[in-house]
C-alpha cells in the first residue's frame, strides 16, 4: 500500500484530534451521464504569484491511499479578478468522486459550481465544499432528499469517508410517508469513496419522486444524490440534511391580486423586502405572477425581469439567490445563479412576445439546495421550465433579510433596461417553516 503524503496523513487524524492547522479542502463530485461538465473551484489569493494548486482525485471505489495528487493551475475567470482565480477541477474529476485540495498558504478555497454542457450550460449545482469538520459524525445519521426515478435514470447515492479506516454504512431508503423500502449495507474505502448506483432497485413504478435515504456510517462521512438523466438538461443533485422530513407550515408573505405594478419611466422597479423570521430555517420559498409583456420603445440589450437578494456578501456588498433577464435581440432567456466570480449563468432559447401574457414560477428549496423557474403560457403550456442549484439559501443572515426587485432603477452599463410597459399582476410569496 501507498504511504500517504504527508497533508493527507495529518487529514487522517483529524478525526481524533484538533490538528486542523492544515485547511485541508475536499470537493465532492456527483455521478452523472458522461459528457462535457466543468467543476469550477473559486479561489481567493493573497499572493498573486500563486498558481499552482496541489489536488488529489479519488475515484468510486478508491481510497486516496493509493492515489496520487496533480498540479492543477488557477487561472482568471471570467470577473477577471486576480484576487479571485479559478480553478479547473475537469482534467482529474471527469467522472465522480472526491477531490482533495492540499493548502496552499496564500490560496485558499471559496465554493465550487458544477456546470454541466457549455455554451450555453445547461444546468448548474454547487457542489459541497468542505473541511474535515463539515462531515458528519461516526454514528450520526443524515437523509439524502429526493431521490427520484424516471423511464430513463434514477437517482444514486454516493459515500464519502474521510476516516483512517474503511467504513460501514447502513443506508435506509424511505417512501415520501418514512417506511422502510429497502436497506442496504455499503462498504467505503478509507478516505474513500464509494457508490450506490442502483439506490432504487426496489422501486417497482416506472416513475417515483420524493424518495429519501437515511444513512449513517461509523467514519466520518458524508453523502450525496445525483440523477444521471439521459437528458443531461434534467440532471440533478441530491443533498443531505440532519432532520428527518416531517410537516412545514406554509407562510404567506405577501399576496396582491390584480396588476400591482407597471414599468414606466417613472416607476421602474419594484422592491419587496420578505419578512422572514431571524433564527428560522425555512425550507421553501414559491413566488408566483403574471406578467403582460411589451416590446421595447427604443434599443435594449438586456431587460431586467425578476431578481432576488440580500444586503451584506460577496457580490457588489450583497449575496445574490438569482437573477433573471431576458437578451431581446437574440431571444434568450437568462438566469444567474448568484456566484459572485465563477459567474455562472443558465440561458434558454425563445422569445418573451410583446402583447402576450405568462405565468412565472419560481421555487427556491433550501433543503434541496434547488432553484426551480418555469414560465407558463395563460393555458398552461410550458414556455421554460429550468432546474438549477441553489447557490445561497435565503434565510435571514445578520439581520438582514431577502430582497425580490421586479424591473431595474435605470440603464446600467448601456445594457440592462427597465422592461417598460410590462404589468405585473397576481402576485403570491409563499414560505414554508
Amino acid at each position: 500500500m501507498k504511504r500517504l503524503p504527508l497533508y493527507l496523513l495529518a487529514l487522517t487524524t483529524l478525526v481524533s484530534s484538533a490538528a486542523q492547522a492544515q485547511a485541508v479542502s475536499y470537493v465532492l463530485v456527483p455521478t452523472i451521464t458522461p459528457g462535457v461538465t466543468l467543476t469550477k473551484v473559486e479561489m481567493l489569493r493573497s499572493n498573486f504569484s500563486i498558481t499552482d494548486v496541489h489536488a488529489m482525485f479519488v475515484g468510486e471505489g478508491k481510497s486516496a491511499l493509493d492515489s496520487t495528487p496533480r498540479t492543477l493551475k488557477a487561472y482568471i475567470g471570467p470577473s477577471t479578478s486576480r484576487a479571485n482565480p479559478l480553478l479547473d477541477l475537469s482534467p482529474i474529476a471527469s467522472s465522480g468522486g472526491m477531490v482533495i485540495l492540499q493548502p496552499v498558504p496564500g490560496l485558499s478555497t471559496v465554493e465550487v459550481s458544477f456546470e454541466v454542457e457549455q455554451n450555453p450550460v445547461r444546468t448548474a449545482w454547487k457542489l459541497p465544499l468542505l473541511s474535515a469538520d463539515d462531515f458528519f459524525a461516526a454514528g450520526s445519521t443524515v437523509y439524502v432528499l429526493n431521490l427520484v426515478k424516471q423511464t430513463d435514470a434514477s437517482s444514486n447515492l454516493q459515500l464519502f469517508n474521510i476516516g483512517a479506516t474503511a467504513a460501514t454504512c447502513d443506508v435506509k431508503v424511505l417512501r415520501p410517508k418514512g417506511s422502510v423500502l429497502d436497506e442496504r449495507v455499503q462498504q467505503v474505502p478509507a478516505v474513500g469513496v464509494a457508490r450506490i448506483a442502483d439506490i432504487l432497485r426496489n422501486v417497482s413504478v416506472a416513475s417515483a419522486s420524493g424518495i429519501n435515504a437515511a444513512v449513517t456510517c461509523n467514519q466520518p462521512f458524508y453523502a450525496l444524490g445525483a440523477l444521471p438523466a439521459k437528458n443531461r438538461w434534467a440532471t440533478r443533485v441530491e443533498f443531505p440534511v440532519t432532520q428527518a422530513p416531517g410537516a412545514t407550515t406554509a407562510v404567506t408573505l405577501d399576496h396582491r391580486p390584480g396588476t400591482f405594478f407597471k414599468v414606466n419611466k417613472t416607476v421602474s422597479d419594484l422592491h419587496i423586502p420578505l419578512t422572514l423570521e431571524a433564527g428560522v430555517a425555512y425550507h421553501t420559498l414559491a413566488i408566483n405572477f403574471d406578467v403582460a409583456v411589451a416590446d421595447p420603445p427604443n434599443f435594449v440589450v438586456f431587460r431586467n425581469v425578476i431578481g432576488m437578494f440580500r444586503f451584506g456578501g460577496r457580490r457588489f456588498g450583497k449575496t445574490l439567490f438569482f437573477g433573471s433577464f431576458e437578451n431581446f435581440g437574440k431571444s434568450k432567456y437568462v438566469v444567474d445563479m448568484g456566484t459572485p466570480f465563477i459567474e455562472t449563468t443558465l440561458k434558454r432559447n425563445f422569445p418573451l412576445q410583446g402583447g402576450h401574457s405568462y405565468h412565472v414560477a419560481i421555487t427556491l428549496d433550501n433543503d434541496q439546495q434547488s432553484l426551480h423557474y418555469v414560465i407558463l403560457n395563460p393555458d398552461g403550456t410550458t414556455v421554460m421550465d429550468l432546474l438549477g442549484g441553489l447557490y445561497n439559501r435565503f434565510n435571514v443572515v445578520n439581520g438582514a433579510s431577502p430582497i425580490i426587485e421586479m424591473g431595474l432603477g435605470g440603464v446600467a452599463d448601456n445594457a440592462y433596461f427597465p422592461p417598460y410597459g410590462w404589468h405585473f399582476a397576481n402576485l403570491s410569496i409563499v414560505a414554508t417553516k
